[in-house]
């Protein structure tokens, strides 16, 4: 039986993600699951992230909206949640979450399953998600963060 040891990788990523002009971003070794969120807007906070769980050498998408206080009082949600990964030049959905829980008073977030990132070795992986804001008026915005996230398979 084949062991396998996943890793996160910054410089031979670099030439897939420099490829899709993207940021590859390395982990420490002791964190036993990582994150490093990317967000964008001021009223509402719309955050994406391919969390990777080192235990279980698995990564996954997760997305999430968050009315900021001290401005006006928007409802808010999160769908369409995607992990994508690179397939040469292009991006290819590896899994998906509708995440279709409605409207929040002030936060949401959801999160694709699972999925073993050795199965597309030398890849690099990004999130994509659908945010969506209301009070009288309404905004939508499919997002992807400008960054993608890499691993080594051994």
């Amino acid at each position: 039986m084949r062991l396998k040891r996943v890793r996160r990788f910054g410089a031979a990523g670099a030439v897939v993600a420099a490829a899709t002009t993207a940021l590859v971003v390395s982990v420490p070794s002791t964190a036993s699951a990582a994150s490093d969120w990317k967000c964008f807007g001021t009223a509402v906070k719309r955050c994406a992230t391919v969390w990777w769980d080192e235990v279980a050498d698995t990564y996954q998408a997760r997305a999430k909206i968050t009315d900021v206080a001290g401005g006006r009082d928007y409802e808010v949600k999160v769908t369409n949640v995607k992990l994508l990964r690179t397939d040469e030049s292009e991006w290819v959905t590896v899994r998906t979450k509708a995440d279709t829980d409605g409207w929040h008073a002030t936060e949401d977030s959801a999160n694709t399953s699972t999925v073993d990132p050795c199965a597309y070795p030398r890849q690099s992986y990004t999130v994509e998600a659908t945010f969506s804001w209301r009070d009288g008026n309404s905004g939508e915005d499919i997002w992807r963060p400008n960054h993608a996230w890499g691993s080594l398979c051994a």
